[in-house]
């Protein structure tokens, strides 16, 4: 038997050994990216009272811990983001956009900012029972 013909049989046989495995994952449906997340986490609306609070507290935050702080100016589109983790009974809300800094002799810093609150329970109204707690501030060395 020629060598092509018997690699032909060979390629043949180990794709036949891949169609019996198992299914392909199809994916995860969440923002983690984490398949034990897959449907657990749902997006949820971020009312606009939680976005007033939490947006003057989050730059506030932000402020306070990049470099050159006192010289921030942030975007005007501040961005918002809410989920509800079923799996942990938590409302989260992320809070995120972009700052610049500027050094007495005029080199300007532009990063990016995340700022991640949650509250115990699933939130439907306007006001949460507890203040929103603080789960993480990021500072990015790149912009949203």
């Amino acid at each position: 038997m020629p060598i092509i013909r018997i690699m032909s049989v060979l390629g043949l046989i180990m794709l036949a050994g891949c169609v019996g495995g198992a299914p392909l994952n199809a994916g995860v449906a969440g923002p983690t990216g984490r398949a034990g997340d897959a449907g657990k986490i749902h997006a949820i609306t971020v009312r606009d009272v939680w976005k007033m609070d939490l947006q003057a507290r989050s730059l506030k935050l932000v402020t306070q811990q990049i470099p050159l702080g006192s010289t921030a100016r942030f975007d005007d589109n501040v961005r918002f983001e809410g989920y509800y983790d079923s799996g942990q009974n938590v409302t989260s809300v992320g809070v995120y956009g972009n700052v610049t800094t500027t050094t007495d002799y005029g080199v300007v810093h532009k990063n990016g900012f995340y700022v991640i609150w949650e509250q115990t329970g699933r939130i439907t109204g306007d006001f949460p029972i507890a203040p929103w707690r603080l789960v993480d501030v990021e500072i990015m060395d790149q912009q949203y």
